[in-house]
């Protein structure tokens, strides 16, 4: 299947489109869960994105994505194996320590009219390097169309709240077609832990831990930039429990 695929290029993690069209105003569906969504506990954290522009063939491009969540959470980056974005980038997944891998997922894009069906791409989330004097979540896609890519999410605590930065490369297809667009991302990040030595005792590290306070719900956002100059912001709020 992938002989045909050489020619034409993928889609992205968080991102994706077809350009030269005039869009219409572009809605989407998001969501970043906590789960389990007990306070104080190690948890996981699960995405869903859904882009869509209704009555065209594809949504814009986006070019970045950054999500909110909720300032009591802890994220504990520097207690896990990293993998090298120039690594990733140049060798692929398997050059990067096992530990470093901490997710998993799917996309969807589009690059219509030059290829009619949905491209499905095959994410995977690693614990990344610093880049820029931050830490770094790295997405690495694998679209059963076109190349390779990583998507780069920087991390920082702002405001009270996490923010989870993501750039999105211009995904090419064709050579004299548009740039593809993503319409769809689903990613799971599930319980990670790891245990060290600290003071000759042994200690568990886990990689997210929900906030310590619930009342009631977390709150969050999630936003969205596109090459059309739009910008969307969808909230986010989770039922939580004590």
């Amino acid at each position: 299947m992938r002989n045909r695929l050489a020619a034409l290029a993928g889609i992205s993690a968080v991102l994706l489109l077809a350009g030269g069209v005039a869009y219409a105003a572009v809605t989407v569906s998001f969501s970043a869960t906590m789960a389990p969504k007990k306070a104080g506990k190690p948890t996981g954290l699960f995405v869903k994105v859904l882009s869509a522009s209704p009555g065209e063939l594809q949504p814009p491009v986006m070019e970045r994505l950054v999500i909110k969540l909720d300032g009591g959470a802890k994220f504990n980056p520097t207690k896990f194996k990293r993998c090298k974005l120039t690594t990733l980038q140049a060798r692929g997944p398997r050059e990067c320590p096992k530990a470093s891998k901490i997710g998993t997922g799917t996309g969807i894009g589009l690059a219509r009219p030059v290829v009619n069906d949905p491209v499905n791409a095959k994410l995977t989330v690693f614990n990344g390097d610093r880049q820029g004097g931050k830490n770094t979540i790295l997405v690495y896609v694998f679209p059963d169309l076109g190349p390779t890519f990583v998507s780069v999410g920087k991390i920082s605590k702002s405001g009270g709240k996490w923010n989870l930065d993501f750039s999105i490369p211009a995904i090419k297809t064709l050579p004299s077609a548009p740039d593809a667009s993503v319409s769809y991302i689903k990613t799971k990040t599930p319980i990670k832990r790891v245990t060290k030595k600290r003071h000759g005792k042994k200690r568990k590290y886990y990689l997210i831990v929900a906030p310590k306070k619930c009342k009631g719900s977390w709150k969050g956002s999630g936003t969205f930039y596109f090459r059309t100059g739009e910008v969307l912001k969808v909230p986010l709020k989770q039922k939580c429990k004590k």
